[in-house]
Order: structure tokens, then C-alpha cells, then sequence
């Protein structure tokens, strides 16, 4: 009890920054209402694919499942507040046609969604501040890059928190070998997927991605970063 009231103190102070400023609106413009609700269903279905290799513990990666997240390629596309919205309504739709519980959605809204999300969004920022405005570099930096480091980075924190606090909690084995091993290729696929997919939705569905703008990625290589919300 006392983790799922931390968790949903956690959920809620994200989901008001979330809605805070109405960003989440350019979700409902009819330009990407369509990619809005294909993105929910296809992360529905992404996150209850378990992710595991031969030999593998069930709970080398902390216990929690780990897959495709897509949190970083929904920055790449709406932004960091409208992906934040987006994650949280795959989370309740799951929750609702499975046996997650209160703890269990929370958790994994956090560990899959608002931590990869808000991570993606601050090496967008950093790309947007130090690179040049480039369509190759809105690609591989906005969606490999940024898919793989949306993964390292939260799981990264998520195993040195296990391990300084929650080891003996939940009863986990950990092989950091086995660990290290699944986070390489898990965030490589991610990346890779991210950017695959990005890179698709701006060349044949421009309009599905409204953080990517043809004024500033073709026809001005160079110059400061628009504001991400």
C-alpha cells in the first residue's frame, strides 16, 4: 500500500504537468486523431509482449517487463506533455482488460512510459540545442538515439535504486551480466524501431508527426531548437 501511494502521488504530479498548458490538445486535431488512436492500441499490444532470451531469469531486468516502449518515438512525434497523456490512456485501457492492479498500472505507467518519455525528451533537447536542424539528424537523433538512451537511462536508475533499496524487498536474483546483455540489445531494438518508424511517418505521413516541421528540418540546416512542450 505504502508503494502504490508513493506511485500514484508520482503518476499524478506528472499527468498535471502533463495536461498543464493544453499541449495534449494537438491530440484531438483531425490531421493525427487517426495516428493517435493507432499508436494507443499498437502500445496496448507492444506491452504485453514479454521480452526475454534464452536462459535469461525471469527477473534479470528488475523484475518488470521490458519490450517495445514507443514512449520516445510519441516525443519524437507530438512532444514530451501530449506522449505523457498518450501513455497514460494505453496504461488505463490495459489495466482495465487485465489482471494488473492498482500498483501494477502505476508502476508500469512510470517504468515504461512517463520515465522513457520525459528522458527521450531531455536528449531531444540537448540534440535541438547542440546540432544543427537537419531532416537525418531529426531521424537518427530524435528516434534511434533517443529510443536508446530512453531505455539505458531509466533502467540504468532502476537497477542502482533496486539494488540500494529494494533487493532484499522483492527477492530478486540479479545477474548483472544477463542484465547488462538484454539492456544492450533491448535499447538497441528500441532505437532502431523508433527511428525505422519515425523516419516512415515523416517521409509517407508528415502530418502524423506535428513536432517535425518542414521549414525548419529542409530548408533551414541551421539555427536554434523550436520549444518542445
Amino acid at each position: 500500500m505504502e508503494l502504490t501511494g508513493i506511485y500514484l502521488a508520482i503518476s499524478g504530479l506528472v499527468l498535471l504537468w502533463a495536461f498543464r498548458g493544453g499541449y495534449w490538445k494537438v491530440l484531438i486535431k483531425p490531421s493525427v486523431i487517426n495516428s493517435v488512436l493507432g499508436g494507443i492500441l499498437a502500445l496496448g499490444l507492444a506491452w504485453n509482449v514479454k521480452a526475454s532470451l534464452p536462459g535469461m531469469a525471469a527477473e534479470a531486468l528488475v523484475g518488470l517487463s521490458f519490450q517495445f516502449f514507443g514512449a520516445s518515438l510519441l516525443v519524437a512525434m507530438y512532444g514530451v506533455r501530449p506522449a505523457i497523456v498518450m501513455l497514460a490512456g494505453v496504461t488505463t485501457i490495459i489495466s482495465l482488460i487485465s489482471s494488473w492492479t492498482l500498483e501494477d498500472a502505476l508502476r508500469q505507467f512510470l517504468v515504461l512510459g512517463a520515465f522513457p518519455a520525459i528522458t527521450a525528451c531531455l536528449v531531444i533537447r540537448l540534440i535541438n540545442r547542440f546540432l544543427p536542424k537537419h531532416l537525418f539528424i531529426f531521424i537518427l537523433g530524435h528516434g534511434y538515439v533517443a529510443g536508446v538512451m530512453s531505455i539505458i537511462i531509466p533502467s540504468l536508475v532502476l537497477m542502482l535504486w533496486h539494488q540500494a533499496f529494494a533487493a532484499q524487498v522483492w527477492g530478486l536474483s540479479m545477474d548483472i551480466v544477463d542484465w547488462f546483455v538484454t539492456l544492450v540489445i533491448l535499447s538497441f531494438t528500441e532505437g532502431s524501431l523508433s527511428g525505422m518508424l519515425l523516419a516512415v511517418f515523416v517521409i509517407y505521413r508528415p502530418h502524423w508527426v506535428p513536432a517535425f516541421s518542414d521549414a525548419e528540418y529542409l530548408k533551414a540546416p541551421t539555427g536554434n531548437s523550436s520549444k518542445m512542450p
